[in-house]
């Protein structure tokens, strides 16, 4: 496991199933910077171990993760940062499933500091109605 992952946790209280906070954990590095094309993820054996977390929890977490095209595993290689498409590439079907996921994953997130989704709303509205 790369250095980088160490810093890796979950919060079992925080009420953002384990998996999405993997699949947060993987987005936000990237956007940081932290991982890039190519990155090798942990193992599902060792990213159990470092969170302390059943095998199948970081499965689904792959499996999602590859299912929005972040993530491509490879038969005896394991799983790599796939190369992202340019918005350009993207069809309006991806597109759309792009979006649903930013959503879910925004929605849980805020969820977690209380934030509900009439709030999210009001304040995009307000920012956007703002820069126009």
């Amino acid at each position: 496991m790369s250095a980088s992952n160490q810093h890796w946790r979950v919060e079992f209280d925080s009420g953002i199933p384990v998996y999405k906070q993997i699949i947060n954990q993987v987005c936000s590095d990237l956007d940081q910077g932290i991982l890039k094309v190519g990155d090798k993820l942990p193992t599902i054996k060792a990213l159990k171990e470092l969170l302390e977390i059943n095998p199948n929890t970081v499965v689904k977490a792959y499996r999602d993760l590859e299912f929005m095209n972040i993530l491509t595993s490879r038969r005896g290689s394991g799983c790599f940062i796939a190369a992202l498409p340019t918005p350009n590439q993207l069809s309006a079907d991806e597109k759309k499933q792009k979006l649903q996921a930013l959503y879910h994953r925004m929605a849980s997130e805020a969820s977690s500091f209380g934030i509900n989704e009439s709030e999210i709303k009001a304040y995009i509205n307000n920012h956007t109605n703002h820069n126009n």
